[in-house]
């Protein structure tokens, strides 16, 4: 017997709602235990509907809704999130990303990979549209040239050295600096990229 997994389905468009029903309900080991016309109305069903999978559409024209779906996710942190997205808006999605959405398909997905995603995703795995991967790549890339644009041309030497794994000593006599310099370098490249430490500072480096 297979095990049930209960999904709510929030759309504004009663067409997409109508077909995701028809798509889901033809797969045995889905139940739809809501649906809803907008992120409204999430705030609502929190103490009441238990469900695995919450999909839903959201808006880029309506910054609410992912505020609602903060909330929702806050609520409910077990329920997992898909996104039906056009990948119009990749911080959308890389704020979305930041409240633990695990699934996004583009609207123009078959039922075949509507159903697959939602298993997917049920069995703690991610389901991503090849654009979001994409989106996630480049929203790294800007956020790597964001943080070296803060630093100074010798700061970014120093930070280069320690993603390395270079000790403050191996730095100064690579750089032919004291260790007291490269301390003072250090400090300034914390805060300037807001690390707390060697690593998440290297982290900003390589990613």
């Amino acid at each position: 017997m297979h095990e049930t997994i209960r999904v709510i389905i929030c759309d504004r468009c009663p067409t997409i709602r109508y077909g995701m029903h028809r798509i889901l309900s033809a797969d045995a080991a889905i139940e739809i235990v809501a649906e809803l016309r907008a992120g409204e109305e999430l705030p609502s069903i929190t103490g009441e509907i238990d469900a695995d999978i919450l999909i839903i559409d959201l808006n880029e024209n309506n910054p609410s809704e992912i505020e609602h779906l903060r909330r929702f996710r806050a609520a409910r942190p077990n329920t997992n999130i898909i996104v039906f997205t056009a990948c119009d808006d990749a911080n959308l999605m890389v704020e979305a990303l930041g409240l633990g959405v695990k699934g996004f398909r583009l609207k123009q997905a078959d039922s075949d990979e509507i159903i697959s995603a939602i298993h997917t995703v049920y069995r703690g795995g991610a389901s991503l549209a090849p654009c979001v991967t994409s989106a996630l790549l480049d929203n790294m890339q800007r956020n790597r040239l964001q943080a070296k644009s803060r630093l100074s041309e010798r700061e970014q030497e120093v930070l280069a050295l320690i993603a390395k794994g270079r000790t403050n000593h191996d730095i100064a006599e690579a750089l032919y600096i004291s260790t007291r310099t490269v301390k003072f370098h250090v400090s300034s490249i914390l805060a300037k990229l807001n690390a707390k430490n060697r690593t998440q500072a290297a982290m900003r480096l390589l990613l």
